[in-house]
């Protein structure tokens, strides 16, 4: 499917890089090159670049800066969907950047009009967004909140990549927060796929956000119930974590968790999302109890007693809560907070403090009997200055 989808989108490096990995990892079926295929669409595409320049030139000759900005932006477009992100130096920066974002950079400087600064922020966070530069994301987000944005696709990409840079950055109830007030209707984007969004929001969701928030942003959003209904199997596991049915919820998750894997954003982040996932969990499992048995706490979250002892050793479930292990009787139990400890603590440290400051008096009044003050040299030498008064 790789290699058919690249063969589509004339993508020479994807399909040889595709061609090669299926080769090294089944050489008894490999597959062989389309060598006429690959000739005909470098001719087609070496034509295609050496026709745009050459325009680019003429309209430099002649000064017309609309058409160079066009020109400019169409080679931008030609880099862009030819895969190639990684090939050229940007001439204002010395980071490494591609040759779709280097002819995005120069249309920006023939740029007279508004619509003209967002098409190339636009275009250039797009490529931004494919190199994993987030940085340069975030400082280009920052760009567009100072712009006036009336088209409902522009701003449904800007939302989307907005999300994924909270997301990549690791702040994933920020991330949440922006991919659920996504509109459903009339989707235009290219940068993610609405299943993709409903992915990374349910993720998002469970791991970081709070029960009431969690039930007001995803279930009380008519917008997102879109989302949730066209996928039985996410919709399940929203509904199984809210109604605490960790056990279903775990093994939903589990399941899907190769396919997210090949996800090109949640790569880096599944494992993170999916530990925060199960602390959040267990908190929530947790904290309407005194007690809890372990053993039976561990068959909820699919997994061995002795995992389990080992995640609630490695975690805090609360900053406002403790517990301990009781590994005799396999128990968990609820820590109450020691009213009397915290007024002796108290009181220990009020004492301290008390102490300090009689020593400090003491200290100053033996300075001042043993004549051990050093004066002022301005003060000295004013009253040395006036003259004494007679009697």
């Amino acid at each position: 499917l790789l290699i058919q989808t690249a063969m589509e989108c004339k993508n020479i490096g994807v399909y040889t890089d595709a061609l090669d990995a299926w080769n090294n990892t089944c050489p008894l079926d490999g597959i062989h090159g389309n060598a006429e295929w690959l000739s005909q669409t470098s001719k087609f595409l070496t034509s295609k670049v050496d026709r745009l320049e050459q325009d680019l030139k003429n309209y430099q000759l002649s000064q017309d800066k609309e058409n160079i900005r066009r020109t400019h932006h169409s080679l931008g477009d030609h880099y862009y969907n030819c895969g190639d992100l990684s090939n050229a130096v940007k001439l204002t920066s010395r980071d490494l950047c591609s040759n779709a974002v280097k002819h995005y950079q120069k249309s920006r400087d023939y740029g007279t009009t508004v619509n003209h600064t967002l098409d190339f922020l636009l275009s250039t966070l797009k490529v931004s967004v494919y190199l994993y530069h987030w940085t340069s994301v975030y400082n280009y987000i920052k760009k567009t909140e100072l712009l006036e944005i009336t088209d409902p696709s522009k701003q449904l990409t800007l939302s989307l990549i907005k999300g994924l840079c909270e997301m990549s950055l690791g702040n994933y109830a920020q991330a949440c927060r922006i991919f659920a007030n996504v509109p459903h209707d009339h989707w235009t984007s290219e940068v993610i796929s609405p299943y993709s969004l409903l992915i990374y929001c349910t993720l998002c969701a469970i791991g970081s956000l709070s029960r009431q928030e969690y039930q007001r942003l995803l279930f009380e959003n008519n917008n997102f119930k879109q989302y949730c209904d066209s996928n039985e199997t996410i919709k399940n596991c929203l509904l199984a974590f809210y109604n605490r049915e960790y056990s279903q919820g775990l093994r939903i998750l589990d399941n899907i968790k190769p396919k997210l894997k090949l996800d090109m954003f949640l790569e880096q982040h599944i494992d993170d999302i999916y530990s925060n996932i199960r602390k959040c969990c267990l908190c929530q499992y947790f904290k309407p109890y005194l007690a809890c048995d372990l053993n039976r706490m561990a068959e909820n979250f699919n997994t061995d007693l002795e995992t389990l002892e080992g995640e609630l050793k490695g975690m805090s479930i609360g900053s406002t809560m403790s517990y301990k292990i009781d590994g005799f009787h396999k128990v968990l139990r609820y820590c109450e907070d020691d009213d009397k400890a915290h007024v002796l603590n108290d009181i220990l440290a009020m004492a301290r403090k008390y102490r300090q400051k009689t020593q400090a008096l003491i200290a100053k009044s033996a300075i001042l009997k043993s004549g051990l003050v050093i004066k002022d040299n301005v003060n000295v030498a004013i009253s040395e200055e006036k003259p004494s008064t007679s009697s």
